[in-house]
């Protein structure tokens, strides 16, 4: 005689066939995101050095409103390491630039 271990229960056959169809659905590849309107090359803005200009424009606006001094200091640095990824990433895209040009 089969039986289950005691406290554990045994799947009739309608639950093993809709586990093998929970299967299928699980195992269908993940679809990329579509790029975003407006983004070169379909790209986040924080991969941009223009979108990372934006987000260093946008902390210091935010810096400046009414608030505390921690919360100032705080946009402040968040507004310059945006700042000096945009340069990060402009200065990378210009020497891919000259490499794919030369190539």
């Amino acid at each position: 005689m089969s039986s289950a271990p005691f406290g554990t229960i045994r799947p009739g056959f309608d639950d093993i066939a809709s586990a093998e169809d929970e299967e299928s659905v699980l195992a269908a590849p993940a679809q990329k995101a579509s790029p975003r309107p407006g983004s070169p090359a379909g790209k986040r803005a924080e991969d941009t050095g223009a979108g990372c200009r934006a987000k260093s424009a946008a902390d210091l606006a935010r810096a400046h409103a009414p608030g505390g001094d921690y919360m100032r200091q705080r946009l402040e640095h968040s507004a310059a390491m945006w700042a000096e990824r945009a340069g990060l990433l402009e200065r990378i895209e210009k020497k891919f630039m000259q490499r794919m040009g030369a190539a």
